[in-house]
């Protein structure tokens, strides 16, 4: 039986620590988030430069079907509805990603493009959405030929400057993020909801962290105080008899006993610019053309009207030792040295592991606030039949 447990140390301050730090304040826990950045939010955090407020580690739009999640953000900010699109430059022209009939129009004849929006409607249906792997499994000459075609001047070039190696190593889950749509519908995502933050996703977290059972500690390296000894854990020097919720690199936390997981790293570049907005839309990819793969107009995304504006660019590399872990690899290798990893942490009682990193998965930040919600849910209730037993 443990006695008084309401003790949760959160490694992290992005935003599954966040959300699971607010609910398990709200349940009663002293909650401590160890940080080494030197500011909350994580990957969202952002602030404003030169009047516009800009997203420091990329583009972070919200998106979700469920409405529990959106109640939970409500109470902490304000949103504005926003649908995001994308345009992608293809042969010198800008056309709405994902693919759809509005890019057919723009990129073949009048003639040709009745054909191709006839056989996808016949094959597949209005409204569809077919992973570009299907599209080019198609029997109909005519189908496989626009296939190779986005495959070619869409996917190729841009998942090989994102990920660094060719197209056929990366898993196919990844390729299938986004489709190819039988339809003119040029929003980047199809979700019930889609929104922003009124002021910005740092004063939303802020304000959720704004909690008298919430410690905060910035520039805090946990790597100095969290230990693990056998299946123990250790926090300065004492045996913890709480919980951990742990949302950094799993390979890291077990000094990396079986080898680095490999991650992909961005470097931004800024750039200002004396006019009201430049860009058609928030985002514009490059698949085939300069080392960037996209540039961002952030102000796009803001309400406030400045007489300026500024153009990100984002340009994916290798991380190494200091650079920022952005996207896990997925492949059968990189899962199986992740699983062996998940297996120590599966054997230490009273850790969580949760996250893009902790997990080795590319989530949405929707999927993220979920599973911290219900982590959350799960540690109040263990600790709960702790306390009765």
């Amino acid at each position: 039986m443990r006695q008084n447990l309401k003790q949760v140390f959160i490694i992290g301050a992005g935003v599954s620590g966040c959300i699971s730090a607010r609910i398990l304040a709200e349940a009663g826990f002293q909650v401590v988030i160890l940080e080494r950045r030197d500011h909350i939010a994580g990957n969202a955090y952002d602030y404003y430069q030169d009047n516009v407020l800009l997203h420091k580690y990329g583009p972070h739009l919200f998106h979700t079907n469920n409405e529990e999640v959106i109640t939970f953000l409500q109470w902490f900010s304000e949103f504005f509805p926003y649908e995001h699109r994308v345009r992608g430059e293809i042969l010198g022209k800008l056309v709405p990603i994902p693919f759809n009939f509005q890019s057919i129009d723009i990129l073949f004849g009048s003639e040709q493009a009745a054909v191709l929006k006839s056989k996808l409607q016949e094959a597949y249906g209005l409204d569809a959405q077919i992973p570009i792997g299907r599209l080019l499994q198609s029997e109909d000459p005519v189908i496989c030929e626009l296939a190779d075609f986005v495959n070619r001047y869409v996917f190729m070039g841009y998942t090989t400057k994102q990920w660094g190696i060719s197209p056929d190593q990366v898993d196919r889950s990844v390729m299938e993020r986004v489709p190819v749509r039988t339809s003119y519908d040029d929003r980047y995502f199809k979700d019930r909801f889609q929104m922003m933050p009124a002021e910005g996703y740092t004063a939303m977290f802020r304000r959720m962290l704004d909690h008298e059972n919430i410690a905060i500690r910035l520039g805090c390296d946990a790597r100095e105080f969290l230990k693990i000894e056998g299946n123990q854990l250790f926090f300065d020097g004492a045996r913890m008899d709480g919980f951990v919720i742990y949302t950094g690199s799993m390979d890291e936390l077990f000094e990396w006993r079986f080898g680095r997981l490999p991650y992909r790293s961005l470097r931004f570049v800024h750039e200002k610019h004396l006019k009201e907005k430049v860009l058609p839309v928030v985002q514009v990819n490059f698949p085939n053309r300069y080392s960037y793969t996209r540039i961002s107009e952030f102000k796009l995304l803001q309400r406030e009207k400045t007489e300026n504006t500024i153009l990100t660019y984002e340009y994916p590399i290798p991380c190494r030792d200091g650079d920022i872990p952005y996207y896990p690899i997925e492949n059968q290798d990189n899962r199986k040295l992740y699983n062996q990893y998940a297996e120590l942490a599966g054997k230490i009682p009273g850790l969580y592991c949760i996250g893009r990193l902790a997990e080795y998965r590319y989530y949405n930040m929707d999927q993220v606030i979920e599973k911290a919600m219900g982590l959350s849910k799960k540690i109040i209730e263990e600790e709960y039949t702790w306390e009765t037993n």
